[in-house]
């Protein structure tokens, strides 16, 4: 029967678990970077919408046009 190395085997398996927490970091930038750039988009598209609802009660002139 073989003996059972339990050094090598946690060494093994915290060396497996930092692996998954680098992929899962790297996972987690990709979508940061994702939802920010959705993010951005939005608001920019918001302002827009804003920009467009708010151009007509600035630009009215009370005044009456010279010819």
């Amino acid at each position: 029967m073989l003996p059972i190395d339990i050094a090598a085997i946690e060494r093994h398996a915290r060396e497996l678990r930092a692996q998954e927490m680098r992929r899962q970091q790297g996972i987690f930038a990709e979508h940061l970077v994702l939802y920010g750039r959705l993010l951005g988009h939005s608001l920019l598209s918001l302002a827009q919408t804003v920009g467009k609802i708010l151009r007509p009660a600035f630009s009215w002139n009370p005044q009456r046009r010279r010819s």
